[in-house]
C-alpha cells in the first residue's frame, strides 16, 4: 500500500531584484536581500528534523538555493536543486523594473501584471510549457517511485508563478487561479501526484508513461525515461527531439526535466486517436510505408554529419547484443556480422532512422498518421532508414489473407546488390528486435513479452526465404 505524499511549497525569500521592483523570470538574477536572508534563517529555525521530511527541493536560481540551503541544514535533509522548479520565462520583460517594462513594452506588462499565462509576451514560456514542468516536478517526487527515493514528505522552495500553477495542477484547477505567493505562504499539497488519477500506458518494458487529465487544461503525456543523464545529455535529447518535431510535425516536448540519480521526464501534449492495428491489408501497408519513407527522409535531413555523430550508431547497437548474454538473436547475429563486407556496412553513419519506426508508435488521428515516440534514432548505413520502414510498416507483422504483394515481399525481390543489403539490414533490425524480448527486464514481463519474441520470430522465418525471389508488380 503506498504511503501518501505530503509536499510543502513556498515562495523564496525577498531578492535583490524583488527589492528593486524588477522583473526577474529565468535571468541570472542575484541571491536574496539582507532581510531575505535573515527571512530564509528564521524560517528554517521553525522546522524540526521530527518533521520526517527527507527531501528539500530548489529551483535553480540563486534566490531559491539561499531560500532552502539553511532548511535543509535545520532539517538534516538532502538539498536537490532542480530546473523544473525554475521561474516561468518572462522573455523580452527579464531584467526590466516594472515602470521600465511599462514604458517599453506596455501590452506585455500588462499580461505579466494580470498574472495569467504569458503566451502573448515575445520569448515567454507558455502556459503549456509552464503546467508540463508542474506536472514532470509532481512525477519526480510525489509519484510512488519518487516518494520512494524522496521520502513521503517533502519541501520545495520555488517562484510566484510556478508555484501558482503547481497548486492549482495539483487541485485540477485553472492553472491561473489566484494563490497566495507572499515569500512566507506554505502550501500544503497532499498526495498531489495521485490525486491527478493518472493512467499509466504501454507495456511494462517500455519506458513509464502516464496519461494525466489537468482538468481545464486537457489532457498531457509524462513519459520517465532511463536516459539521457546528465543536463547537456538532457539538453541534446531535447534539442533533437524539437527538430524532429518541427521537420515532421510530430508533437513536440513541452518540458523535460532531469531525475536526480540518472535519466529524466519529458511531457507533452496527449494526441487523441488510437494506434495502428498489427493487421491491416497490403493497400494500407502501402500508405503506411510512404508515411515512414516521407517520415524519414524529413528526419535525416534535419542531421548534418556533426549532429549525427551525437547519435548511437547500428554499429554500436550490434555490438551490445553481442556482447550481451548469449541468445538465438545474438547468435545469429554474430554470424550475420561476420559476414564479408558487414563490418564496414555497421559502422556506416550516411543517415538517420528512427529504430522504434513501428506500428505501436504510429497514432492514426483525426488529421492523419503520426509518429509519437522517436527515442530511438540511430545513425546507419544509406539503406538503414528504408529497412527499418520495411519492418515497421508490413515485415514484422502477420500475412493478412489478401497479402500478396506487401511492401516488403515487393522490394526485396530480386538480386540486386542494393536488395542484398537491404534484405541484410531488414535482417539485422529484426533481430536487434528479438534480442530486446530476449533479454533484460522483458523476459519477465509474462505473456505480452512472449508473444512479441515470437512475433519477431515468425517474421524472421518468413523473410529470410525472399532474398532473390522474382519481383512482382506492386500495388501501392
Amino acid at each position: 500500500m503506498n504511503v501518501p505524499v505530503e509536499l510543502l511549497v513556498r515562495r523564496h525569500a525577498r531578492s535583490r531584484w524583488n527589492a528593486e521592483r524588477r522583473i526577474q523570470g529565468q535571468a541570472a538574477a542575484p541571491g536574496l536581500t539582507t532581510d531575505g536572508t535573515a527571512e530564509s534563517r528564521a524560517w528554517a529555525r521553525t522546522l524540526s528534523p521530527a518533521d520526517g521530511i527527507r527531501t528539500v527541493w530548489s529551483s535553480s536560481a540563486a534566490r531559491s538555493i539561499e531560500t532552502a540551503t539553511p532548511a535543509a541544514h535545520r532539517l538534516g535533509a538532502r538539498l536537490r536543486s532542480n530546473p523544473v522548479l525554475d521561474e516561468v520565462g518572462a522573455g523580452r520583460l527579464e531584467g526590466l523594473t516594472h515602470d521600465e517594462a511599462a514604458r517599453s513594452h506596455p501590452d506585455c506588462h500588462r499580461v505579466w501584471t494580470a498574472r495569467g499565462d504569458l503566451d502573448a509576451i515575445p520569448g515567454a514560456e507558455t502556459g503549456d510549457a509552464l503546467q508540463a514542468r508542474a506536472l514532470a516536478f509532481l512525477a519526480i517526487a510525489a509519484s510512488p517511485s519518487g516518494a520512494a527515493v524522496h521520502g513521503t514528505r517533502q519541501l520545495a522552495v520555488t517562484h510566484a508563478a510556478f508555484l501558482r500553477s503547481l497548486v492549482n495542477t495539483a487541485e485540477r484547477r485553472e492553472r491561473t487561479w489566484p494563490v497566495p505567493i507572499r515569500h512566507i505562504d506554505l502550501h500544503r499539497l497532499t498526495d498531489p501526484w495521485a490525486r491527478l488519477d493518472p493512467t499509466e500506458l504501454g507495456a511494462p518494458w517500455r519506458p513509464a508513461v502516464h496519461r494525466v487529465d489537468t482538468g481545464p487544461h486537457g489532457t498531457y503525456l509524462v513519459k520517465v525515461l532511463v536516459a539521457p543523464d546528465g543536463a547537456a545529455d538532457l539538453d541534446r535529447h531535447r534539442a533533437r527531439h524539437d527538430a524532429v518535431a518541427a521537420a515532421t510535425g510530430a508533437p513536440a516536448l513541452l518540458a523535460t526535466a532531469p531525475r536526480p540519480g540518472g535519466g529524466a521526464v519529458t511531457v507533452r501534449r496527449h494526441l487523441p486517436g488510437s494506434t495502428v492495428p498489427h493487421r491491416i491489408g497490403p493497400a494500407a501497408e502501402w500508405q503506411l510505408h510512404a508515411f515512414y519513407r516521407r517520415f524519414s527522409e524529413r528526419v535525416a535531413a534535419v542531421f548534418d554529419t556533426g549532429a549525427r555523430s551525437s547519435l548511437p550508431s547500428l554499429r554500436e547497437r550490434v555490438d551490445a547484443v553481442l556482447a550481451g548474454p548469449a541468445t538465438e538473436a545474438s547468435g545469429a547475429l554474430r554470424t550475420l556480422a561476420a559476414g564479408r563486407g558487414v563490418a564496414e556496412l555497421l559502422a556506416d553513419r550516411s543517415t538517420v532512422a528512427d529504430f522504434d519506426l513501428h506500428r505501436d508508435n504510429t497514432l492514426r488521428t483525426a488529421t492523419g498518421l503520426t509518429q509519437i515516440d522517436f527515442d530511438g534514432l540511430c545513425t546507419g548505413p544509406r539503406q538503414w532508414a528504408g529497412a527499418c520502414a520495411l519492418v515497421g510498416a508490413s515485415a514484422l507483422y502477420p500475412a493478412p489473407a489478401d497479402g500478396h504483394n506487401r511492401p516488403h515481399t515487393h522490394l526485396l525481390a530480386g538480386d540486386t546488390a542494393d536488395q542484398r543489403e537491404l534484405h541484410l539490414l531488414v535482417e539485422i533490425r529484426l533481430l536487434l528486435g528479438l534480442s530486446f524480448f530476449l533479454t533484460g527486464a522483458r523476459v519477465h514481463g509474462g505473456q505480452a513479452a512472449a508473444g512479441y519474441a515470437d512475433l519477431y520470430r515468425r517474421a524472421l522465418a518468413a523473410h529470410r526465404p525472399l532474398a532473390g525471389r522474382r519481383p512482382e508488380t506492386a500495388v501501392a
